[in-house]
This record gives C-alpha cells, sequence and structure tokens, in this order.
C-alpha cells in the first residue's frame, strides 16, 4: 500500500494538476477504516486510489476534498457513522476524524534575462519552492545551476501559461518581445524590470502593435517591493515578495499593524549607508535557517545564537554561537538586526539581550498571543514602554507567508525596508506608469 500510495502521489504530482489526500487519523466505534488509511480525491472529486470506509464515509470525504480545494487550506472532518440522519448517511457505527490536504502543482516562474538579476532571482525563488524557467537567447546552463529548466531561444518564444509567473529582466534587449508574449498568454503575475521611462517606451512599441490599452494595468513596472533594494541580491527579493504577496492576496503592511497590538506605524530609521549590518538570529528552528541562507544570499555578516544550532543546518558562512545558554553573550550594536526565532525556548531573555544593545531592528517570531505575553511580561520586568513598542512582533510584512521559507522572506524583506528607509509597499502603486488594477484570477497562485 504505501509503495503504491506513493507511486501514485508522484503521477498526481506529474499531471501538474490540484488534488487532495485524505488520512484517516482516529476512529471511535466500529468504523471499518483504520487509522492511517489514506485516499486520493482528484480537482473532479473523484476518489482515484485508496480507501477509508466505504459508502458510509466516501461521499462526505470527496465532499470535503473539494471544499479544502476551493479553501486551498487542510481540514479536519468528522464522520458520524452513528448518525443516519444527520451524519452521513447510513448507521455504519463510530465516529471518524479524517485530515484532508489539498495539494496544488509547484508554482512556475518563467524568468525573461541572463544577467545577475536574473540568476538572484532563480536563487530566491527556488527557496520559494517555485519551478524556475530562464528564456533568454543566450542562456547557459552552467550560469543557471538552481534552474529546472534554461532555454536558449528568442524571447519571442517564450510559452507563458494563466497559472505562470513572469519576469522580464532583459536590461531592455527583449523587452517588447518577452512581455508581448507574457501578455498575449494572460500570465497571472507580470513584472516589468524597468524604470518609469523605459516602461513607457515598451508600452507604447506594444500599444503600436495593437496591444489593448487594458493589459498594461496588469504590468507590474517598476517591479518588486519598495524595500530599498540596492544591487541584483536584494532588487530580486523584493520582487520574489511581491510574487508571494500578490499570489496570497496580502496587503504587505507590517504584521505588527495587522496581527499584533496596533497603534501607529512606526517611523523608519535613518537609512543605512555604512554597509548592510550585521543579522544576528536567536533559534535554530526551520524559519531560523532560512533567514540565514537568505541573510548570507544578501551578503549580511550573519550570526546564529542557539544552544541546538547545528553546523550542517546553516551556511558555512554563518557563525554560530552555541554555548550563550541564557543569552547574555550575544553581541548586539545599533547597527544589529536581531530576529528572535527560539520556539519560544528563551523569547525573553533573548529580546533583553536585544534591547540593551539598542539594535535597529528586533523581531519576534511568534503568534499575536504570544507576542502580547512576551511584551507583557519584559513591562513588569521594568523594560521602558517607548523600547518595547518599537519590536516588530509579530514580525515581518504581510505577505501571506507560511511555510518556513516563506516566513523568512516576509522578515528579511521588512529588515531591508527599515534599513534602507523605504516604505515596503508595492512599487507600481508608489512609481506607476500609469493605472493600476489587479489581475483577475490572481488568487492561488503561490501555494
Amino acid at each position: 500500500m504505501n509503495r503504491e500510495f506513493t507511486e501514485k502521489l508522484l503521477e498526481m504530482t506529474a499531471r501538474k494538476q490540484p488534488f487532495a489526500v485524505a488520512t484517516v487519523i482516529s476512529v471511535r466505534g466500529s468504523a471499518s477504516a483504520k487509522p492511517g488509511a489514506k485516499a486520493i480525491i482528484d480537482g473532479g472529486g473523484r476518489n482515484v486510489f485508496g480507501w477509508v470506509g466505504g459508502g458510509c464515509a466516501e461521499t462526505l470525504v470527496r465532499e470535503e476534498a473539494l471544499v479544502a480545494l476551493e479553501d486551498r487550506k487542510t481540514r479536519i472532518v468528522t464522520a458520524d457513522l452513528d448518525d443516519e440522519v444527520l451524519g452521513v448517511g447510513m448507521p455504519c457505527g463510530g465516529l471518524m476524524d479524517v485530515y484532508i490536504e489539498p495539494v496544488f502543482p509547484q508554482p512556475r516562474l518563467i524568468i525573461a534575462g541572463q544577467n545577475k538579476l536574473a540568476q538572484n532571482l532563480v536563487l530566491h525563488a527556488q527557496l520559494l519552492g517555485f519551478a524556475v524557467t530562464v528564456h533568454a537567447p543566450q542562456a547557459e546552463r552552467a550560469d543557471f545551476p538552481a534552474a529546472e529548466q534554461v532555454l536558449a531561444a528568442p524571447y519571442g518564444e517564450i510559452e507563458a501559461t494563466a497559472d505562470s509567473f513572469v519576469v522580464v529582466a532583459t536590461q531592455h534587449e527583449g523587452d517588447r518581445e518577452a512581455l508581448g508574449r507574457a501578455l498575449t498568454a494572460e500570465a497571472g503575475y507580470i513584472a516589468l524590470v524597468a524604470n518609469r521611462s523605459n516602461a513607457q517606451r515598451v508600452f507604447d512599441r506594444l500599444r503600436k502593435d495593437g496591444f489593448p490599452e487594458e493589459l498594461f494595468a496588469r504590468v507590474h513596472t517598476p517591479a518588486g517591493l519598495d524595500l530599498g533594494g540596492r544591487g541584483p541580491e536584494e532588487i530580486s527579493l523584493s520582487i520574489v515578495a511581491e510574487m508571494l504577496a500578490f499570489g496570497r492576496e496580502a496587503d504587505c503592511r507590517p504584521l505588527r499593524e495587522s496581527k499584533g497590538r496596533g497603534g501607529a506605524a512606526l517611523p523608519a530609521p535613518p537609512a543605512m549607508d555604512n554597509g548592510p549590518g550585521a543579522l544576528l538570529i536567536v533559534g535554530h528552528g526551520r524559519i531560523a535557517e532560512e533567514l540565514a541562507r537568505l541573510g548570507v544570499l544578501l551578503g549580511r555578516q550573519v550570526t546564529v545564537n542557539s544552544p541546538g544550532a547545528l553546523p550542517e543546518d546553516f551556511p558555512s558562512a554563518a557563525r554560530l554561537v552555541t554555548g550563550d545558554l541564557d543569552f547574555s553573550a550575544m553581541q548586539v550594536t545599533p547597527e544589529t538586526s536581531v530576529v528572535i526565532a527560539t520556539q519560544h525556548k528563551g523569547d525573553h531573555l533573548s529580546m533583553k539581550a536585544a534591547l540593551r544593545g539598542q539594535a535597529r531592528y528586533i523581531g519576534l517570531i511568534a503568534s499575536q498571543k504570544r507576542s502580547g505575553l512576551v511584551l507583557d511580561y519584559l513591562a513588569e520586568e521594568g523594560a521602558r514602554q517607548d523600547a518595547l513598542d518599537a519590536v516588530y512582533a509579530p514580525a515581518g510584512l504581510d505577505l501571506g507567508g507560511v511555510t518556513p521559507a516563506e516566513i523568512a522572506l516576509s522578515v528579511m524583506s521588512q529588515i531591508l525596508a527599515l534599513n534602507h528607509g523605504a516604505s515596503g509597499e508595492s512599487m507600481r502603486r508608489i512609481k506607476s506608469v500609469g493605472a493600476v488594477t489587479e489581475a483577475a484570477g490572481c488568487k492561488g497562485l503561490f501555494d
């Protein structure tokens, strides 16, 4: 069963169509299915593999699988097999809890370009789970080892679909051709890396080619969020951050405002002109690992302070501190950005050290409730209220992040914006070439 299930799972994934996996997680009474029983439900609601009970349960599970696919969220449902009126249709006996997980195709990113920005876009997008295709006339596999596909072909041959993300970064060598192909395919997300004057020139040429005016409002240009990006590493991160927020229909506001205690937005500190500054990560879980990878990609001096940090889990460029059990030896200066991701094992101790060192940025990765508890405790311990009010808790921008890599991206985006005195908003909203509209059908492009 396990081998057959895995083979069917791989087959369904290869089809690049959504489906759901149903797993029996508990049984009470005389239900026929056992814990661990699995079924695969396709996008049409058909049970294409496995068994989680007979007619008593199958109809319910199939219906709930369709709901999970529509909501794009996991769910646990209870089948009441005793109740022939209010339950699932016939009195088989017992109760059964079923965990239903929707599975979606890997999001696809097409990058038109073969420059440093394109190379960095591949790295950042790959961390978020994108299947990346690089398309450029002289593109070479050796320059894009992390890409799934590298196509050395004219920009006018790009093959996008309605669920593709397309970033045109040709340095004006093929903007018209690549953007025209993306617009013709009505790709879900389209970004053009260009300033306003260059973007306007491309639009004018496409108007002459017969493209209707309303299509241009769908193009994200200038591309990315306003993070003050300097260099291809930071600019590429700002574009990937916008892609995530777009696909998740998130508003990019600081999570501190939308899911914290609210209040007025904090003023941005003066932009840093003396280098990128140090990144101190407290903790050793998956989010800490992804933060360290992003920090190294962006050229930060990364230190990970955690008793349980293992060298094999972090980039070789990151410095590990493992003997500081009470976080009393944390080296924090006003140029340090501190991210606390301890999974609640010493939040208050590490935050005290960050506050003492007057860290430029202090972010706590925690739920709204946990954030409030930590801040209240420190207030009772005598911490200054104005200092606590400057803590980003929860940390990050609202990009709709769910996975560790996505959460790390949201935090790093916030750090960049603060370091550079930027707004964190969509660049096209503050520097748009023309009218801005959201593309239809963007929901769920990234899952």
